[in-house]
C-alpha cells in the first residue's frame, strides 16, 4: 500500500522546480524554434507567464494578488516575501553584467557612458515627469508630483538584453554595442539609488529645499560608499584567490560569495548595494586574470550567466503571471502618456548628449547608431521589481503604476524588442568586419591581454619620454597587482612561457631615471656610432626595463 501522500512537505520545493523546470522548457523552445529570430526571449517568458495566469484564473479561480509584503496566490498558499527582488533575484544580475563587461572597452569610452547614464538618466527622469504632471487632470486619481517623480525614476531603467542579443548575433561596430552595454549598466545603479531617495521623500508631507539638498547629498554619498566598498572586496578577492590557486573548486565560489558579501555590506550600512556589486565585479576581473586557469575562469562565468538569466526569467515569468491579477487598475490616459514620454524623450535626450560627447571623442558616434542607443532603451526586470516595493500605505496610486509598468515592458519588449533587429539591418549599422586570427590578436585578447597592453604602452611611455592620462592609475593597478595580489605559481608560469614579465621601466635618457610601471622585461635601445637612429631590443630578464642612448662619444 503506497503511504499517504505529504503534499504539504515538499509543495514549496515542489513548486520552485516546477516553475524553474517551466523557464528551461521554454527557453528550449525559444532556441530550437525559428521564433528567436523574430521577437525576444524575455517576449516569450512574459507570454508563458501569461499562459500561466490565465488558466491558474479560468480553471482553478485562483487570484494573483501583488501586496507590498508579499505575493499570494489563493488557495496555494505560496508566499515570496518583497526582499526576494533585492536580495536574491536583482545581485546575480548585476554581477554578472559588471564581470562580463569588455574592460578596456568600458573605460575608453566611460566619459560618454557616464554622460549616457547619469546626466541622460536624470534628463529622462525630469522629463518624463514633466510630461506626466502636465496631463495629471486627465488621470482618474489625483497623483502627487513627488509620487509622478518617483514612478518616473523607476520606468526610466533599461533593460537592453533583448537589444544585446541582436547585436552579437549581427555583430554591430564595438562602439555602439559598450555604449549600450555600459549605459544600460550604469543606468539602473544611478536609477536604483535615486528610487531609494525619492522613495525616502515621498513619506515627507510638505518636502522643502533642505530635504532635495539631503536627498542630493544622500545620493552622492550612497554612490561613493557603494564604490569604496566594492573596491574593498575586489581586493579582498584578488587575495582570496591568490592562496587558493592550488585549490581550484573553492575560486568560483569566491568570485560568486565576495561579492554577493560585498552587496550585502553595502545594504547593511545604507549604501548602494548594487554600485558596489557592479564595482566588484568590473574591476576584480583583471586581479582574477592571473590567479585563475581557464577552466576556472569558463565555470565562474557560465555559472554567473546561469544565475543571472534564471534570475531575469524568474521576474519576466511573474510580470506575465500578474498581468491577470483583480488589483490592477487600467487608466488608458495615464498608460498611453507614459508608454509615449518613455520613447520620445530618449530620442530627445540621447541626440543632444551625443552631439555633446562627439565634441571630444576622436571616434565619433554616427546618427544610425543615435537612433538604435535610443530606440533600444527597453524596459524590463528592474522596472517591475521597483515598482513591486512601492509602499501602498505612502503611494497610494501604486496599483495603477504597477498596471502601467507592465504595459511600458510589454510594449517596448514586444514592439520595440521585435523590430529593432529589422531597423538595424534597414538603417545598414556598421558591423565589425570578421578578421583572420592572428598571433598577435591571440596575445592581445588571451590570458595576459591587460598586462600585456600595459607592458607596451609602459615601454613605449619610456622611450618617448611622456606619460598617458591614465599613467597614475594603470601603473598603480599593475604595481599592485604583481607585488600582492598575483599567485606567485602563476609569475613562474609566466617567466617560463611567452608573457612579457617585469616590475617597472628606469629611463636614463638625458640623465633622468624614472619608474614607469610595466611588466617588459628589459629594452635596451642603442643608437648607432653614426647617428642613422637603428635600434636593438633585446631581453636581459631583470625586473625593470633599461632604456640607453648610446652615441659615439659614450652615454648621454
Amino acid at each position: 500500500m503506497l503511504s499517504q501522500l505529504e503534499w504539504h512537505d515538499v509543495d514549496t520545493p515542489l513548486i520552485i522546480c516546477f516553475w524553474l523546470t517551466s523557464i528551461v522548457v521554454a527557453k528550449i523552445i525559444f532556441h530550437q524554434s525559428k521564433i528567436g529570430h523574430f521577437i525576444p526571449e524575455s517576449s516569450v517568458l512574459i507570454t508563458f507567464g501569461l499562459f500561466a495566469g490565465f488558466m491558474l484564473e479560468y480553471f482553478f479561480g485562483w487570484d494573483i494578488s501583488l501586496h507590498p509584503g508579499k505575493y499570494i496566490i489563493e488557495g496555494l498558499r505560496m508566499e515570496i516575501f518583497a526582499d526576494l527582488f533585492f536580495l536574491y533575484l536583482l545581485p546575480p544580475i548585476a554581477l554578472e553584467a559588471g564581470y562580463c563587461l569588455p574592460f578596456r572597452m568600458f573605460f575608453k569610452n566611460i566619459g560618454t557612458i557616464l554622460l549616457y547614464a547619469v546626466v541622460g538618466t536624470c534628463l529622462n527622469i525630469l522629463f518624463i515627469s514633466g510630461i506626466l504632471y502636465l496631463f495629471s487632470p486627465y488621470y482618474q486619481n489625483s497623483i502627487p508630483y513627488i509620487d509622478l517623480l518617483l514612478f518616473s525614476t523607476l520606468i526610466s531603467a533599461v533593460d537592453p538584453v533583448a537589444v544585446l542579443s541582436v547585436f552579437e548575433e549581427i555583430h554591430v561596430n564595438q562602439i555602439l554595442y559598450i555604449n549600450v552595454f555600459g549605459e544600460s549598466l550604469l543606468n539602473d545603479a544611478v536609477v536604483i539609488v535615486l528610487y531609494h531617495s525619492l522613495a525616502h521623500m515621498a513619506t515627507i508631507e510638505k518636502i522643502e529645499s533642505e530635504h532635495v539638498q539631503e536627498a542630493v547629498g544622500s545620493f552622492l554619498t550612497v554612490a561613493t560608499g557603494g564604490v569604496i566598498i566594492g573596491l574593498l572586496f575586489v581586493f579582498f578577492t584578488a587575495f582570496a584567490t591568490k592562496f587558493s590557486v592550488k585549490i581550484e573548486v573553492v575560486q568560483p565560489l569566491i568570485c560568486l560569495l565576495l561579492p554577493y558579501c560585498c552587496y550585502l555590506a553595502c545594504e547593511s550600512v545604507h549604501m548602494s548595494g548594487i554600485i558596489g556589486i557592479v564595482t566588484c565585479g568590473l574591476m576584480m576581473k583583471p586581479y582574477l586574470d592571473g590567479n585563475l586557469s581557464e577552466k576556472t575562469k569558463t565555470t565562474t562565468k557560465v555559472f554567473m550567466k546561469t544565475m543571472s538569466n534564471t534570475c531575469e526569467a524568474i521576474v519576466f515569468l511573474f510580470l506575465g503571471l500578474s498581468i491577470f491579477s483583480k488589483s490592477h487598475i487600467w487608466d488608458f490616459i495615464f498608460a498611453s502618456v507614459t508608454v509615449s514620454a518613455c520613447v520620445l524623450v530618449r530620442f530627445v535626450v540621447v541626440i543632444p548628449l551625443t552631439f555633446l560627447a562627439n565634441r571630444r571623442r576622436v571616434k565619433k558616434i554616427a546618427l544610425v547608431d543615435q537612433a538604435i542607443i535610443a530606440y533600444g532603451g527597453l524596459r524590463g526586470a528592474i522596472c517591475y521589481g521597483l515598482v513591486q516595493t512601492l509602499d501602498q500605505d505612502v503611494i497610494l496610486s501604486k496599483d495603477m503604476m504597477i498596471t502601467t509598468t507592465v504595459v511600458v515592458i510589454v510594449f517596448t519588449v514586444f514592439i520595440q524588442g521585435s523590430t529593432i533587429a529589422p531597423l538595424v539591418k534597414l538603417l545598414r549599422v556598421k558591423t565589425e568586419e570578421e578578421k583572420p586570427q592572428l598571433i598577435s590578436t591571440h596575445v592581445l585578447n588571451g590570458r595576459h591581454s591587460f598586462q600585456f597592453s600595459d607592458d607596451v604602452m609602459a615601454g613605449i611611455e619610456a622611450v618617448i619620454g611622456k606619460r598617458g592620462g591614465n599613467y597614475v592609475i594603470s601603473s598603480s593597478l599593475i604595481s599592485i597587482q604583481s607585488r600582492y595580489t598575483r599567485a606567485k605559481s602563476h609569475d613562474k608560469a609566466d617567466i617560463q612561457g611567452s608573457s612579457i614579465g617585469g616590475k617597472g621601466v628606469r629611463n636614463e635618457c638625458g640623465g633622468k631615471q624614472e619608474n614607469v610601471a610595466g611588466n617588459l622585461r628589459s629594452i635596451k635601445i642603442i643608437k648607432g656610432r653614426h647617428g642613422n637612429g637603428s635600434s636593438s631590443i633585446t631581453s636581459r630578464g631583470k625586473s625593470h626595463v633599461h632604456v640607453e642612448r648610446l652615441t659615439g662619444m659614450g652615454h648621454s
